[in-house]
């Protein structure tokens, strides 16, 4: 049975693998890009890491409390040349949801820093 599909800029706690340590993971929130249609087709969904540091580069996309529509009001970076496809099962807790603005600009992001020309 298939759970119920999740959005773009909903944000989640994921258990988050680590990728010099296969065998590791942490929980982190992590802000879902994927589209609906892309969602529909299993139980994975592209995310994008949140984190706290601020490193201000130019594929980061800084989060403020207001920018959260519902939920968690955090602050951070939303780190978009670090996009990563994760089971439906390791996203833990719906957390928030992210201004429509924001979550476009983390897309347009993500797609600057994987597009090859």
């Amino acid at each position: 049975m298939q759970s119920e599909f999740k959005s773009a800029g909903e944000l989640y706690w994921c258990q988050f693998p680590l990728s010099d340590k296969i065998d590791k993971s942490k929980k982190r929130p992590v802000v879902i890009i994927s589209a609906q249609e892309s969602n529909k087709l299993d139980d994975d969904y592209i995310v994008l890491p949140i984190t706290r540091t601020v490193r201000s580069d130019s594929f980061s996309v800084l989060i403020q409390p207001t920018d959260i529509l519902e939920g968690l009001k955090i602050e951070g970076e939303i780190r978009c040349n670090k996009p990563f496809t994760v089971r439906n099962t390791l996203l833990l807790e719906k957390i928030g949801k992210l201004e429509n603005a924001v979550t476009e600009q983390a897309i347009r992001l993500t797609k600057q820093a994987i597009h090859f020309e």
